[in-house]
C-alpha cells in the first residue's frame, strides 16, 4: 500500500527537481512551461493540505485508500487508511512511519533519517531527463470534478517506462499517475475524490484503531550507517544509458550483518541494488516481476546481488550483471 504512494510522491520529487531550469532547444518556451508545472507539482505534493480517496490499480487488483495530508510549521504529516482488503493504516510524521495491522494486532514503527539515499538527486537537470524521455503537454482533462493538465513522459528506449500525469491547474497537486509500458498501463494511481482544506486538525492523524495491547515492532534496519563503503568494493560498470549512481550507503540488517545499498537514477526512474553476504537472507536467483516492479538476483562467490526497481526487466538485469568487485592492491599483491 505505502510503496505505491511513496513512488507517487517520489516520482514528482525527481521530475520536479529535473524541471528546475529551462530547456534549451527550439521548443524552449514550451519545455520551460512544462518543466515549471512539474516543479510546482513536486512542491504541492509535500506542501498542500489535502484529503481524499486514492485508487491504486495494479495487475487487475484494485486498492482504495483514504488519504489525509498536512504541512504545518515545517512538518509534513500523512495518514493512509485502507478501505479495501485487509485493514491497514499508516501514519507518517516527518521521518517516523507507523503502520497498524489490526488483524495481526501489530504496530510497525520505522524511522528514516532526513539525509536518506535520495539526498543527492537534486544534481539532475532537465537536459538529462529529456535526453532519454520525450515530454509533452496533452492539454486539459477533468477528474474528480477538477480540471488538470495531462503531461506525458515517453521513454526513448527499452530501459525505462513511460508516465502520464494529470496535474491540478489550481493547486498543482498531481491527481493521477499512469505508469506505461508500450501501449499498456502497468499501474495507475488516481484521486476519485479530493478536498483542499485550509487547516487540518491534529486529531486527523490519530490512529483509527484502539492499539492498546498490540505488539510493537521497531525497524531500526532502515538507518543508513556511518560505516564507510570500502574503496575496493563492488563498482557499477556499463550501466543502462542515462542511469548514474546517485547514492551509496551501508545498512545494518542484523546485529552483525550489513547490506550495501546503491541507488541509480536517470532523473525520473530509480533502481536500488543490494549487495549482501550470501546466506544472510533467502537468495533471489534470476528474474521476478510484480506489476511494474522488476527484480533480478544472483550469487557471485560469497555475495548475493539483488537489483529492484519500477523499470523494465532488462534494466535491473543489466545493472545486476555489471556490478563487479575490484580487488585491493593487497589482494593482488602489488
Amino acid at each position: 500500500m505505502t510503496r505505491a504512494l511513496s513512488a507517487f510522491i517520489l516520482l514528482f520529487g525527481l521530475v520536479g527537481l529535473a524541471g528546475a531550469a529551462p530547456a534549451s532547444d527550439h521548443d524552449g518556451a514550451d519545455h520551460a512551461s512544462v518543466d515549471a508545472l512539474l516543479s510546482r507539482a513536486s512542491t504541492a505534493v509535500r506542501s498542500e493540505n489535502y484529503s481524499g480517496v486514492l485508487v491504486y490499480l495494479r495487475e487487475d487488483q484494485l486498492d482504495t485508500l483514504r488519504v489525509i495530508h498536512r504541512f504545518q510549521d515545517g512538518l509534513e504529516q500523512e495518514r493512509l487508511v485502507s478501505l479495501t482488503g485487509q485493514p491497514r493504516e499508516v501514519i507518517r510524521r516527518g521521518g517516523v512511519v507507523t503502520s497498524i495491522l489490526p488483524d495481526n494486532k501489530v504496530v510497525l514503527i520505522s524511522r528514516h533519517k532526513r539525509e536518506g539515499l535520495l539526498g543527492s538527486v537534486a544534481q539532475f537537470s532537465p537536459e538529462r531527463m529529456r535526453a532519454h524521455y520525450d515530454v509533452h503537454d496533452l492539454g486539459q482533462r477533468r477528474l474528480a470534478d477538477r480540471v488538470g493538465r495531462l503531461i506525458e513522459i515517453s521513454p526513448k528506449d527499452e530501459f525505462r517506462y513511460g508516465y502520464r500525469m494529470l496535474i491540478d491547474e489550481q493547486t498543482s497537486l498531481p491527481l493521477k499517475l499512469d505508469l506505461v509500458r508500450g501501449d499498456d498501463v502497468v499501474e495507475q494511481l488516481m484521486f476519485t475524490q479530493i478536498d483542499f482544506p485550509k487547516t487540518v486538525p491534529d486529531d486527523a492523524f490519530m490512529p483509527g484503531y484502539d492499539i492498546d495491547g498490540f505488539r510493537v515492532i521497531k525497524h531500526e534496519a532502515v538507518q543508513v550507517e556511518d560505516k564507510p563503503v570500502p574503496e575496493d568494493a563492488w563498482k557499477p560498470t556499463d550501466l543502462p544509458p542515462g542511469f548514474e549512481l546517485a547514492e551509496d550507503g551501508v545498512r545494518r540488517v542484523t546485529e552483525n550483518g550489513y547490506v550495501r545499498q546503491m541507488l541509480f537514477t536517470d532523473g525520473v526512474a530509480t533502481v536500488s541494488a543490494f549487495i549482501a553476504p550470501a546466506g544472510l537472507r533467502k537468495p533471489l536467483e534470476g528474474a521476478t516481476t510484480m506489476g511494474a516492479v522488476n527484480a533480478f538476483g544472483h550469487v557471485v562467490g560469497d555475495t548475493q546481488i539483488t537489483v529492484v526497481g519500477e523499470v523494465p526487466a532488462a534494466t535491473v538485469q543489466r545493472i545486476a550483471r555489471n556490478l563487479v568487485h575490484e580487488k585491493s592492491k593487497a589482494d593482488t599483491g602489488s
